[in-house]
């Protein structure tokens, strides 16, 4: 049997990296080194495993993209011709065209695969869940670092079904993602893997959650929850909710929910409270942990608005002027109502550099560290978190669908009495069945916005359509539209011929 090197390579390559960890790797041959204890396996998780800030690979630059809280411009601005093969990847890939990724190729603007960035996550996480049973340590060590890296696992897999595999209400037999769940050599019929199902996907996630939530309650309450960027139970609680929503298991989504609503010392931030802005912090940071809310901080925010940050459209003269080409959807902000702190706290008005002032527009930036002139700050700082919020959101949901509507109402007012000034607060009442389940996704959508959440959301929701406007042309995402499911990079495909695309759209014309 010939033996393909490839994954078994790059797992040693991953070790290799960790030059922090030299002292704990044992060099067993010229292209394996192996760590010997359990600290060695955490620094190496840490290291291969985990969506840093100035990590390089490309997670969530789809996320908010494809969705409906973006937009283009509506000004007599244009786009700068000297960026012509931008502006041709950026129209294909907002107009949700099928041929996306060969139109990124083919103008050099890059194809911020998902795909492969996902894999080479969960090789870190396979490394870490391979060698586990061959280090020393104690079991509380090896439990910890088992738990994080079922977390992270089950964490890309739910993002990489979601990108490339049907919703999973309506069709959960379609195809899906390769589960790949060890690091360790493959015969080379083995390494060319197919796609599981939507549902095996699915089911995998939840196995590597279950048992991830088991671990960590084998541990000290210490080692359960810390304020720092690692894995923790309430995080794993809360990806358990979102996965039983979207799997329509109501009862599951609100138990897991109030998990992490009642088991944690998490609270909700009233937005009343926030300090008021000033030149320097001109917007609070919702992605650190100096927020009562966050559960876990986690990616890159170059990678999270790397379609429209520092995209601009020009207007020439006797003075060059520049504008945002991307901004918030109409729809998104006409959705708040009077009094709603969210519009203003969360997202992050258009600023215009030449006047060194905010604009009355709002540009698709939300929630992370933001600098004097509106500018994310990405360097140090996480893109996105697990928020508390969400919690109340599942839970409101989950209810409403479950019949337990005095619930669901209960959970929507704990949430939107901190989001709105007191004297423009009414008080949710009177809403049942369809209304109250439409009335709650609607919160969602503002509570949540920006956060990667939106784009997911309209998938399980029904694949509705709606339509964007693209320099005077519209282009329309009808109901189940095959583009619901993003194409497989072609990159991805020639790396492994026993791939099936999805099925495409046809190509949308202007």
């Amino acid at each position: 049997m010939k033996v393909k090197k490839t994954i078994y390579t790059a797992a040693g390559v991953i070790l290799l990296s960790l030059s922090a960890c030299s002292d704990f790797l044992d060099p067993k041959s010229q292209s394996e080194y192996v760590p010997q204890n359990a600290n060695a396996l955490q620094e190496m998780l840490l290291g291969s495993a985990y969506p840093k800030p100035k990590d390089n690979l490309d997670l969530l630059a789809y996320m908010d993209f494809f969705s409906d809280d973006i937009q283009l411009h509506k000004t007599d601005y244009e786009f700068d011709n000297n960026f012509a093969y931008r502006t041709e990847a950026l129209k294909a890939i907002f107009t949700w065209q099928p041929d996306l990724f060969f139109t990124c190729e083919k103008t050099g603007y890059g194809t911020h695969n998902v795909w492969e960035s996902c894999y080479k996550y969960i090789l870190g996480a396979n490394a870490a869940l391979d060698y586990i049973h061959d280090v020393s340590g104690t079991e509380a060590e090896k439990d910890y670092v088992q738990a994080q890296a079922l977390g992270l696992r089950g964490f890309y897999y739910y993002l990489l079904v979601n990108h490339f595999g049907a919703p999973y209400n309506y069709n959960k037999n379609a195809l899906g993602v390769p589960l790949k769940l060890t690091s360790n050599l493959v015969s080379e019929d083995q390494i060319l893997m197919t796609r599981n199902t939507v549902e095996e996907v699915y089911t995998q996630i939840l196995l590597d959650l279950d048992e991830a939530e088991r671990l960590f309650h084998s541990l000290s309450k210490d080692k359960q929850y810390q304020p720092n960027y690692m894995i923790n139970l309430p995080m794993i609680e809360l990806l358990k909710s979102r996965i039983f929503l979207y799997m329509e298991n109501w009862e599951d989504a609100a138990i897991y929910a109030n998990k992490v609503i009642n088991d944690w010392n998490f609270s909700l931030v009233d937005l009343n409270s926030i300090p008021e802005a000033t030149v320097t912090n001109p917007y609070y940071n919702f992605t650190s942990h100096k927020s009562s809310e966050v559960i876990w901080l986690y990616g890159r925010i170059a990678d999270l608005t790397v379609h429209y940050n520092g995209v601009n459209v020009v207007k020439t003269g006797d003075v060059i002027y520049y504008r945002a080409a991307f901004n918030a959807s109409d729809n998104l902000l006409n959705s708040f109502q009077q009094g709603d702190l969210r519009k203003d706290k969360y997202i992050i008005k258009e600023y215009d550099k030449q006047e060194s002032k905010f604009l009355d527009s709002y540009t698709p930036f939300a929630k992370y560290n933001i600098s004097a002139i509106g500018a994310p700050n990405g360097d140090e700082n996480f893109a996105l978190a697990f928020r508390l919020s969400e919690a109340y959101l599942n839970l409101a949901e989950a209810s409403a669908h479950n019949k337990a509507e005095g619930v669901a109402l209960e959970a929507i007012r704990a949430l939107l009495v901190k989001r709105y000034k007191p004297v423009d607060y009414i008080e949710p009442s009177g809403l049942t069945g369809d209304a109250l389940i439409a009335f709650i996704q609607e919160e969602r959508r503002k509570e949540l916005c920006f956060e990667g959440h939106r784009w997911f959301d309209l998938r399980r929701y029904g694949m509705p359509q709606f339509s964007r406007e693209w320099q005077d042309n519209i282009y329309t995402l009808r109901h189940n539209d095959k583009s619901y499911t993003m194409p497989i990079p072609e990159e991805v495909l020639r790396k492994n011929k026993k791939l099936e695309q999805n099925p495409l759209a046809p190509q949308r014309e202007d």
